[in-house]
């Protein structure tokens, strides 16, 4: 697992303003410390439903990154990999709007 994958994860049941059922989610944790196998890692949910947000990242195939919904889950809620792999300049995007969003 790296920065940049999608992934699909179970996020349980939803409960508002944060994303629910089985869904992509892009992992914004840096490869840095997933060397470490972390039990647990930072995503990004998609969705298909485009609010025309500023936070919203579009991922070809998977719709938009909820970069307003960064989420720590356990690598147990990961159902499976995907294979994709989003480009850097998406990557970047979704850290510099979860800075942005954090005042950092």
């Amino acid at each position: 697992m790296r920065a940049g994958d999608v992934l699909r994860c179970d996020f349980g049941t939803p409960a508002r303003g944060k994303p629910g059922f089985i869904r992509p989610a892009i992992v914004v944790t840096s490869d840095d410390v997933l060397e470490f196998r972390q039990h647990a890692i930072v995503v990004v949910p998609c969705t298909t439903t485009r609010r025309g947000w500023l936070s919203e990242v579009d991922i070809a195939g998977f719709g938009v990154a909820q970069a307003h919904l960064p989420t720590t889950i356990s690598v147990d809620r990961v159902v499976e990999a995907t294979d994709t792999h989003i480009g850097p300049v998406e990557l970047r995007q979704i850290r510099e709007l979860i800075a942005d969003l954090l005042e950092l």
